[in-house]
């Protein structure tokens, strides 16, 4: 038996050893070599300079594309991220890397103990930017095409109820908590949109907001209602700083993601409600006008979404809502 041979098993009996009995690992051993009695082994060379060249340029021209075709830094950073990963534990060039290769990294992932959710986001990460190769003629098959997608328990993220929501305006210890509140309820806006509103972004009389910074860079209108408008004026009206964005810390900096995420998180714990975050408020937000008949394609331009799928992740339906529209329009 050659060394190849010899070192391939033992390789795979090393692995096996916590995962199974002695016994066992030997049995799978003896299959092995049996097997492989037929086969000529041989070891790749993983040499680095002969990729990380080529691979860089591939990378740096799909970052272009991304950025160009839109996509958010943000979301450009996680791919480059995942890409990188890809090639840090293949060593391959990525034009040559094969579908075994890349079921092989999700096998790896997944021994890490890495969830099937991430998992499946990993895999169309990788799947869009092979994609991309093939439509840049880079490759030409896609070897990600084959790899069917990872299934994982879906998670039912509720919005507040109309007793939670209650629950944090009573909980509120100044304008600012109201105010901030009731914006997020009535406009449906992100964490970082909130966070780059700036008061000429804000039209009082028509009761809309310009989000100029929203994801991707797009630009759109959002509305508030009366409620929302009150407290936003008792806030302004209260506050001591003079600049143009609408939210400020107490040291009178611009209030940040992480500051509003703070902010939300201590008003819920004084509420003593759960899972009090930004993307919640955008969620309820969603799940209201639904309920109210406004149609889908409206909700999603007012949530900012391209896709109408995305915005139906948004949307809870109670099982007792489910059968109050049954008995509506069943006959």
């Amino acid at each position: 038996m050659s060394d190849c041979k010899k070192q391939l098993i033992s390789d795979v009996a090393e692995a096996l050893v916590n995962k199974l009995s002695s016994d066992k690992v030997e049995i799978v051993s003896d299959e092995m070599a049996i097997a492989l009695r037929d086969y000529e082994v041989t070891k790749l060379s993983r040499e680095l300079v002969t990729y990380e060249g080529v691979n860089e340029q591939i990378l740096k021209r799909y970052k272009a594309c991304l950025l160009i075709a839109g996509k958010s830094p943000k979301t450009v950073a996680a791919y480059e991220r995942i890409v990188k990963k890809l090639f840090e534990a293949l060593q391959k060039n990525y034009c040559d890397m094969t579908v075994s290769d890349l079921r092989y990294f999700l096998a790896y992932e997944k021994s890490r103990g890495v969830s099937n959710r991430t998992l499946e986001n990993t895999r169309v990460m990788i799947s869009a930017f092979f994609s991309w190769l093939l439509d840049e003629e880079l490759i030409l098959k896609n070897p990600c095409r084959t790899i069917t997608p990872i299934k994982y328990p879906k998670e039912v993220r509720l919005p507040f109820s109309s007793i939670e929501i209650d629950a944090l305006r009573s909980a509120c210890r100044n304008v600012r908590e109201r105010a901030m509140i009731e914006f997020l309820l009535a406009s449906g806006v992100r964490v970082a949109e909130l966070c780059s509103i700036r008061l000429s972004d804000i039209n009082f009389d028509k009761l809309s907001i310009t989000v100029r910074e929203g994801k991707g860079s797009k630009q759109r209108t959002v509305y508030i209602n009366e409620l929302a408008a009150k407290h936003l004026t008792e806030y302004l009206s209260t506050r001591t700083v003079c600049g143009d964005y609408l939210f400020y810390n107490k040291k009178k900096k611009p209030l940040d993601m992480g500051g509003v995420r703070f902010v939300l998180k201590e008003l819920g714990k004084r509420a003593n409600v759960n899972d009090v975050h930004p993307h919640r408020f955008r969620r309820t937000f969603a799940t209201g006008l639904a309920s109210r008949g406004m149609e889908i394609q409206e909700i999603a331009r007012l949530l900012g979404h391209s896709n109408l799928n995305t915005t139906l992740t948004y949307l809870y339906s109670s099982d007792e809502n489910i059968h109050n529209s049954y008995r509506k329009y069943i006959a």
